[in-house]
């Protein structure tokens, strides 16, 4: 340590400083490296956060929707059976009693339901004359029909309902076989 001492005393003033300044230099450089290093770390953490609340935003969205689709479905598979009823006692009233006040009200009410189920993105599935769809349709029977493709829907039993593309209920239908 001495002779450090005693070197360090053997060089100039001028030396001793531009030395002083080298290491300060080169020790200033060495901090600005590990800072920039650190603020390169805290940026990309930043940036992962930044995307994973994006996602997070976008997940809880997704599962809002299903949720809220879900609940819907589950509401809107309670009132079909209603619509059913008002549609078979509309198809069992006789006809001369379809000018009464009490058979339109019915059909009214009917009309009204349909509206507002439309209104709520439900359609109805399953037409006679449509080509037959396992998605859409729950096949009853198969009629053998010469006079109509295979595969298509010769009468339905019951109409099936759609919530956007997500069945609340199948159609139940007959379809055509080969004769």
């Amino acid at each position: 340590m001495q002779q450090e001492a005693q070197k360090g005393d053997a060089l100039d003033p001028q030396q001793n400083a531009e030395l002083d300044q080298t290491e300060q230099v080169a020790r200033l450089t060495q901090l600005l490296g590990a800072e920039q290093h650190k603020s390169e770390e805290y940026l990309d953490l930043l940036r992962r956060t930044q995307a994973d609340f994006i996602n997070y935003k976008r997940r809880t969205g997704q599962e809002q929707n299903e949720e809220r689709t879900s609940a819907q479905v589950a509401v809107l598979d309670q009132i079909l059976p209603v619509l059913d009823d008002l549609g078979r006692a509309l198809q069992s009233a006789p006809p001369e009693l379809a000018d009464q006040p009490w058979v339109q009200g019915i059909l009214l009410v009917a009309r009204r339901l349909m509206s507002v189920l439309e209104q709520l993105g439900v359609r109805q599935v399953g037409r006679a004359g449509e080509k037959f769809d396992p998605r859409w349709h729950e096949a009853l029977t198969m009629q053998p029909q010469s006079d109509m493709p295979e595969g298509t829907i010769l009468q339905v039993t019951r109409p099936g309902y759609a919530l956007g593309e997500r069945v609340i209920r199948p159609a139940q239908v007959i379809v055509a076989g080969s004769a």
